[in-house]
């Protein structure tokens, strides 16, 4: 059975050019799915749709990211990580120009699910490789780190966004992010492949998928990180989702204080994912995520009683937001290093399965939010509280289980018992 395992025959180390290809391959994410949120108002007329519509071209995006994940994770583990990398990225840019020449709705939402089926399995290597390379608090600066470079990403996409939408239509947003990925895929072969990416988990190729993902799903503690991961970001996404139509119709601003607010949840997420890195030494990860999800449940349930309290008042909705917003960006890199640290040999599907989460919860997210009303910020707000309750009660059950080594398992599969966190 040893067989199997990985064997890193070259050792990835984590210099400034790597960090920062990574991190711009990260960026597609944020990119993605933020540069065009401004334009949601502008897709809907020219397509002559309706906000659903629109909407559903999130849920498509989302949908194919969890796709993706759950094909790149394993395939990275199994054959290296540059080759899976690669055909990624040009799926991404295929994707992107076929969403800026889509000449309805229903082929702008099939473009999108490729287009996020890409993004996302790139993205989902880049946290393998993070995986490859470090562990242990290491891991969780690497990865505060990485959020740096993406992070400022989210704070930009849409500022972006809504100054592009003044010099060209919202069409072309895609052809810049088809730009984007050519970029991408230059860097990759260029500063990866030549820093040992390629060979990092070679030697899996033979391991079944089921050995892969098997391990994991027998690893309580990771289901339930995995599965609160995956509500908490539900609760991003019930925001996110609703956001053009909440500032830009229900509070009448305009495309560029959209972005100027939007940007304000970027930086305070950076600076949240920042002061992990720096907890990482001194603070149990467990404690971090507790303590973090914490923060954001008491922000979703001010925002929606505030709106009560204050209706119609924009410092109240989004005040709290922005305590939700750094407490996410807290929360990120401890769950990611928590749930990852057990299963090195299979980072890839490790981080495939807690990437799939997020995307189907926020696939799940937008459509029930836009069902409840996407221009009602207090019902948002509930929507947000309710995954932020339901992420909380899974991760204090996570932090309840202790993880052993079980020695009648060749592959030293974690097992549980109850009981306080070392």
């Amino acid at each position: 059975m040893s067989g199997h395992r990985p064997v890193r025959t070259a050792p990835l180390q984590l210099t400034v050019g790597v960090f920062l290809t990574l991190g711009l391959i990260q960026a597609i994410w944020p990119l993605t799915m933020d540069l065009y949120l401004p334009a949601f108002p502008a897709i809907v007329a020219q397509l002559d749709t309706s906000a659903a519509a629109v909407q559903a071209t999130l849920t498509a995006a989302f949908a194919g990211m969890a796709v993706g994940q759950l094909i790149a994770g394993p395939w990275s583990d199994r054959i290296g990580r540059l080759r899976p990398l690669l055909v990624a990225l040009a799926l991404y840019t295929i994707a992107s120009v076929v969403c800026a020449l889509a000449p309805s709705a229903a082929v702008l939402v099939g473009a999108r699910a490729v287009q996020g089926l890409g993004a996302a399995s790139a993205a989902v290597i880049t946290v393998a490789v993070v995986r490859d390379a470090s562990e242990g608090s290491q891991m969780v600066r690497a990865l505060a780190r990485l959020q740096l470079v993406n992070g400022s990403f989210v704070v930009l996409a849409p500022s972006m966004g809504a100054y592009l939408l003044h010099v060209m239509p919202w069409r072309g947003l895609f052809w810049l992010l088809g730009g984007v990925g050519v970029l991408l895929t230059v860097l990759t072969v260029t500063v990866l492949g030549r820093a040992g990416a390629a060979s990092a988990q070679e030697g899996a190729a033979e391991a079944p998928r089921a050995r892969l993902y098997g391990p994991l799903l027998r690893d309580r503690r990771y289901v339930l990180l995995t599965i609160g991961g995956g509500l908490m970001f539900a609760a991003m996404m019930s925001y996110m989702a609703s956001s053009a139509f909440l500032f830009l119709d229900h509070y009448g601003l305009t495309e560029s204080t959209y972005a100027l607010i939007f940007g304000g949840h970027g930086l305070l997420m950076i600076a949240g994912a920042q002061v992990s890195a720096r907890l990482a030494t001194r603070a149990r990860p467990m404690a971090v995520i507790v303590s973090g999800a914490s923060v954001l449940l008491a922000a979703a349930v001010s925002a929606a009683v505030l709106e009560l309290v204050l209706p119609d008042s924009l410092i109240a909705f989004v005040a709290p937001l922005y305590v939700f917003t750094a407490a996410f960006g807290a929360i990120g890199p401890a769950l990611q290093a928590v749930a990852l640290q057990p299963h090195g040999e299979r980072a890839g599907s490790a981080a495939s399965l807690q990437g799939a989460s997020k995307m189907l919860s926020g696939a799940a997210a937008a459509p029930v939010v836009g069902a409840l009303g996407v221009a009602t910020p207090g019902l948002v707000g509930g929507a947000m509280a309710i995954a932020a309750t339901l992420a909380l009660a899974l991760y204090i059950a996570g932090a309840r289980v202790r993880v052993h080594a079980d020695p009648r398992d060749d592959e030293r599969v974690p097992v549980h018992t109850e009981g306080r966190q070392r």
